[in-house]
């Protein structure tokens, strides 16, 4: 650091304020506070004061980078456009060792200086420093301590179902109890939501929807975020911490991981403003990529889909291209009888897992009673204890519990499919409710290098 001696005839001051919520109310550390001390001593040095930098609000546990008035200041710093960065104390500055090094590293790069007016600090000598050292890590550490006692505070508000702010999502309200409940009227708007984005698949519609509806103004955004909100279901899970009953649920936990499974395969529109119907949900049999679709033709255009993987990088054998109508026929010529075999297969496998799960828990008990058997006659082991672990054996052969039975596909969007009269009035769908009509129902369809269709999965 230079000595003041040294200081331009003009110096050139950037006053650098922070506070965080639970400091603005304490006297002495309001903004307005520390901004008066500021400039009142600025001017009694006669120093020009280039810049007023404040973060409101930020904590000194946060990162540096994350509070932005002080990192514009530090941009002006390195425009060499400041002399003295002037702050009333050091904890206003940092609280961590490793960043106040960081940022001095910039402050002698640019020969600019900073000074508290609360506090005497010496960067001249090694006890200066030792000093700043020391004062920092005090910060530092009932920063810490302050942390982890604000997490406790948390943790336990969660587990007791308390909120641990203002804010909540559309269909809550926070009661006296500091607690939320449901709010009837926007619950239910809540829920025509997920049904309606449940039917369509589509958010910008059920936005539409809503806003011609209930006259919410939802944007595309806040909606998506409301569709990924786990407190609708009642579950609280955020910043590591969750609590399984924190509030009323809104939605169903079905319906909301049914939605979180629609919304991984919901896409855009291609920026040619085509909609491509089976794009996310056709793929390359041979090497599991999913095929892209492409239009050609002006008057009357055509849809194709092909592997990318063939077409742009060569690694893939799939070099036909498949036409959009002829899948299209394909599902209505074989989208019950494929519903029925994939149904009929999944059943046939699952039964074969359970028995063969059953076949080796058993065969496990009676290589064991084998076993117990030679024991016995070759007498290592009397009567008495042959009794006992037969019994016990035999016992568990008895009670052997069935084997867990695996969670099906869900078929039930195709069936719902099939029953409706969807084949008589598709030809008056657009083509973005055609891709919702199919995507309701399946999530993939794989197509081999000769355009085949192998298979086709449901859910």
């Amino acid at each position: 650091m230079k000595n003041k001696s040294n200081l331009p005839p003009i110096t050139r001051v950037a006053l650098y304020i922070r506070v965080s919520g639970e400091e603005q109310k304490i006297k002495g550390l309001s903004l307005e506070a520390q901004q008066e001390r500021l400039e009142e001593y600025a001017r009694e040095k006669g120093w020009i004061i280039t810049g007023i930098y404040i973060d409101a609000a930020k904590t000194a546990r946060k990162n540096m980078h994350k509070r932005a008035e002080f990192q514009r200041m530090i941009e002006s710093v390195k425009r060499d456009e400041v002399d003295i960065l002037l702050f009333c104390r050091l904890d206003r500055w940092f609280r961590s060792v490793a960043d106040y090094y960081k940022v001095m590293e910039i402050l002698q790069a640019h020969g600019c200086e900073w000074k508290t007016v609360d506090e005497e600090y010496d960067t001249t000598s090694a006890n200066g420093r030792l000093y700043i050292n020391v004062k920092l890590s005090i910060a530092q550490n009932e920063a810490d301590i302050c942390g982890e006692r604000i997490d406790v505070v948390f943790d336990s508000k969660i587990a007791h179902g308390t909120v641990v702010s203002g804010s909540c999502p559309f269909g809550y309200s926070v009661n006296e109890e500091k607690q939320l409940e449901i709010v009837p009227e926007e619950a239910g708007i809540v829920q025509d939501a997920f049904n309606h984005f449940e039917n369509t698949v589509s958010q910008r519609e059920t936005v539409k929807y809503i806003r011609a509806t209930y006259g919410k103004n939802w944007c595309g955004l806040t909606f998506r975020r409301m569709l990924s909100e786990p407190l609708y279901t009642g579950i609280y899970d955020r910043g590591g911490r969750h609590n399984e009953n924190f509030c009323p649920a809104i939605i169903s936990k079905e319906q909301y991981n049914r939605v979180q499974v629609l919304l991984k395969r919901n896409v855009r529109c291609t920026p040619s403003g085509r909609i491509y119907i089976f794009t996310s949900i056709v793929k390359c049999a041979e090497c599991n990529h999913n095929m892209v679709g492409r239009a050609t033709g002006k008057n009357h255009v055509y849809y194709y889909y092909r592997c990318n993987q063939h077409f742009q990088r060569g690694r893939c054998s799939h070099k036909l291209e498949a036409r959009e109508d002829a899948i299209e026929k394909w599902l209505f010529d074989n989208l019950e009888a494929e519903l029925n075999r994939v149904r009929t297969e999944w059943e046939i496998k699952a039964a074969a897992k359970k028995k063969a799960a059953l076949r080796t828990d058993k065969a496990a008990l009676k290589r064991k009673l084998s076993k117990l058997k030679e024991l016995y006659v070759n007498e290592l082991i009397d009567i008495d204890e042959y009794k006992k672990d037969y019994e016990i054996y035999t016992a568990a052969l008895r009670q052997l519990p069935e084997a867990v039975t695996e969670t099906p596909p869900d078929f039930s969007a195709a069936e719902k499919l099939l029953q409706s009269d969807f084949k008589n009035i598709y030809d008056t769908l657009t083509r973005e409710e055609k891709r919702t009509l199919w995507r309701s129902a399946i999530s993939e369809i794989r197509m081999d290098s000769e355009n085949n269709i192998t298979g086709i999965s449901f859910g």
